[in-house]
């Protein structure tokens, strides 16, 4: 190791061409450290990764002798089904179906399975590293029960507000929901919101208008052609293209929303969530991974237990998720429109205390600076 040429100083790997695991957020982040950062060319004391970063810049840090922080988001938890098994090999085929038939080796042979899939290659970083930043308690939870002796903190992501709070809001006559897609998840759960909104308006006659910004015309394959009719053909329901930053038609969308809604499953920090809230928008939705963390008092969660069926759960492959009580939901959503004024405030709250870039960069700032 050639420790005596490190100079003492922070540094960030940043890689503005990936498009991977919280890219918007983490260049954002870089962007606002970048003035307390020295070049990685200089070889900084700490160095802090993201999680998609190349294996082999982590291994070249720590060969030399740098700190190696860790930017840790979510990791692969799905529990058995034959969708699963079928991405894997004759041989490990047969090894993992033991954990369908026989209910004491479902557990183990889904680790295997989610190991061999996916999660090898952030367990690998994450053994290299010497300290750990979750995004969220729930981040934190799922990922000690491998590396309970980690150093590590949590520090939730952020973005730049550009909200304006007024407590003049009007609140349109038809009620204006926006989520943000995700084509491959069935975890997103785009197709239930789609389902919610289809029963409000035709189940219940309430006027309900749902936006889908980033839509690229895809869903999971698990997504049933009444869903995708209702997409395609719904006068209530809109679509904005896909987009690699905020467009003006994106942004006028997220303006005139009464509320986010979401009905994420399990996600460690879903930073669409954060982008929406970043102009001034409560949410609505199920109090399911991370959430908590991100939204507070700025919207109303329905309470749900992630683990009550145990760790491993649908995720990637199955689109079966805890039911969600619609009243309860309605209910939700008419507490936020009727006070959207108060929700918008505390939304600006939750930015100026925890969310805004800059406070979620000095956090980072202060857990780099103290490992040197």
């Amino acid at each position: 190791m050639r420790k005596s040429k490190l100079k003492k100083g922070i540094g960030v790997f940043f890689d503005k061409s990936k498009s991977t695991s919280g890219q918007r957020f983490f260049g954002n982040l870089y962007a606002t450290l970048h003035n307390d950062l020295i070049p990685l060319k200089k070889s900084p004391k700490v160095v802090l990764f993201n999680i998609s970063v190349p294996l082999s810049k982590v291994l070249s840090a720590k060969l030399k002798g740098q700190t190696v922080v860790l930017r840790v988001d979510s990791l692969y938890f799905d529990r058995l089904s034959t969708n699963f098994i079928r991405r894997f090999i004759w041989p490990f085929r047969l090894i993992l179906k033991a954990g369908l038939k026989y209910r004491s080796l479902h557990d183990p042979m889904a680790y295997l399975a989610n190991f061999l899939n996916q999660n090898y290659t952030a367990f690998i970083r994450i053994w290299l590293a010497d300290y750990i930043v979750y995004q969220s308690e729930f981040s934190q939870a799922i990922h000690k029960k491998f590396f309970p002796k980690k150093k590590s903190s949590i520090i939730v992501n952020g973005a730049t507000y550009s909200g304006v709070y007024t407590n003049k809001h009007t609140v349109n006559k038809r009620i204006q929901l926006v989520t943000i897609h995700d084509d491959w998840r069935p975890s997103k759960r785009i197709q239930d919101i789609v389902r919610f909104v289809v029963w409000a308006n035709e189940e219940k006659n309430l006027p309900m208008d749902l936006t889908i910004i980033g839509y690229n015309g895809k869903m999971p394959d698990q997504t049933s052609a009444s869903v995708m009719d209702s997409i395609n053909n719904s006068d209530y329901i809109k679509t904005l293209p896909r987009f690699n930053s905020f467009t003006s038609s994106v942004e006028d969308v997220l303006k005139k929303a009464d509320l986010y809604l979401t009905f994420s499953y399990r996600d460690a920090c879903p930073n669409a969530v954060i982008e929406a809230m970043s102009y001034g928008i409560p949410v609505v939705g199920v109090a399911s991974g991370g959430l908590n963390d991100i939204v507070g008092n700025s919207g109303v969660l329905l309470p749900v237990n992630d683990f009550e069926d145990g760790f491993y759960a649908a995720h990637r492959y199955e689109n079966d998720f805890p039911v969600i009580n619609y009243d309860r939901l309605i209910a939700a959503i008419d507490n936020v429109v009727e006070n959207n004024a108060r929700f918008r405030q505390y939304v600006q709250e939750r930015f100026e205390q925890d969310l805004d870039i800059h406070v979620v960069a000095e956090r980072y700032r202060a857990v780099l600076l103290s490992l040197l």
